[in-house]
């Protein structure tokens, strides 16, 4: 049976490097999770669960701006269980190029990072897996080992959690001068998981990094490559626009609804970057409020 909203999940972005925060209360974060529920989600990633000088929850070992009752990862897990919400933790990341490929250091921080995870969190019933934030479109800054060490670090600390990745084309809207194909993108990404694809369950391209005319070109192609490597291949469809004087704002929706349904055919789930900022009704943009009203009206209707 047809899903009556194609979204099913959604990023939360607590540890914020290009959004702005929505400094939401406990109240209003509730809130939020009871819309993500009423518009039929039922999967959260948490973005990154360390980064630079933040972290998700009153970590003894990363640095974090958070007090021991200022649990936002606990709150996530609590709140998405209650509303029978699967959670992927985001895992540790040094920063945008991982300190230009540092794999022994980010593998060693992990470590330290998924161990505290698990102690802390490890028994909350919302903890369906964890995602790593080193996004890529090709094999640079040692990916393959960084992705295949994480990735493996994380299925021997938890072997029956999923780990789910959400690389980018290097389409038109990234590379408008030298675009991959999508042809060249399936050769790069079947050599990327040729040895270290094994622990990787999910993968979940962002679609904003291709245009709509050759989306299903890359889909076409990533589909025979995710199911060579026996990997569920999902959508994140990027609710925000990438070319707008340089900064993110809601998507028109007519664009949203076209690249939900070119997608449709070839992922088994569609995710969003991400709802709280562009898609939820208590957004701090207008425009966000706006594109929830369309969004509600189109699909909300009963299938």
């Amino acid at each position: 049976m047809k899903k009556q909203y194609p979204i099913t999940g959604t990023f939360i972005d607590d540890v914020t490097f290009d959004m702005p925060s929505s400094n939401w209360s406990t109240k209003q974060w509730k809130k939020e999770f009871d819309y993500m529920k009423k518009f039929g989600m039922d999967t959260v990633i948490l973005m990154r669960g360390s980064s630079y000088s933040q972290s998700v929850y009153p970590s003894k070992y990363f640095p974090t701006l958070k007090k021991e009752d200022e649990d936002f990862a606990r709150f996530v897990f609590e709140e998405a269980g209650k509303r029978d919400m699967q959670v992927f933790m985001g895992l540790a990341i040094s920063n945008l190029t991982w300190n230009d490929g540092d794999t022994k250091g980010e593998l060693e921080k992990n470590k330290i990072f998924t161990q505290e995870i698990v102690e802390r969190y490890g028994d909350m019933p919302a903890f369906k897996g964890w995602y790593i934030p080193h996004e890529t479109c090709e094999n640079v800054y040692n990916i393959k080992d960084v992705m295949g060490g994480l990735s493996a670090l994380c299925k021997d600390k938890t072997p029956d959690k999923k780990v789910l990745v959400s690389p980018f084309f290097r389409g038109t809207p990234v590379d408008e001068k030298n675009p991959r194909s999508a042809e060249a993108t399936a050769d790069v990404w079947n050599d990327i998981w040729e040895i270290h694809g094994k622990d990787i369950d999910i993968c979940a391209f962002q679609d904003g990094t291709a245009s709509l005319e050759e989306y299903p070109k890359y889909l076409e192609a990533m589909q025979k490559v995710c199911k060579e490597h026996d990997i569920a291949l999902w959508s994140n469809v990027e609710t925000f626009e990438r070319d707008v004087r340089h900064m993110f704002f809601p998507i028109p929706f007519d664009v949203l609804r076209k690249k939900i349904e070119l997608a449709e055919k070839y992922v088994e789930k569609q995710i969003t970057f991400e709802f709280s900022h562009f898609l939820s009704p208590q957004s701090i943009f207008p425009s966000a409020r706006n594109l929830s009203d369309l969004y509600r009206s189109y699909y909300g209707k009963k299938k």
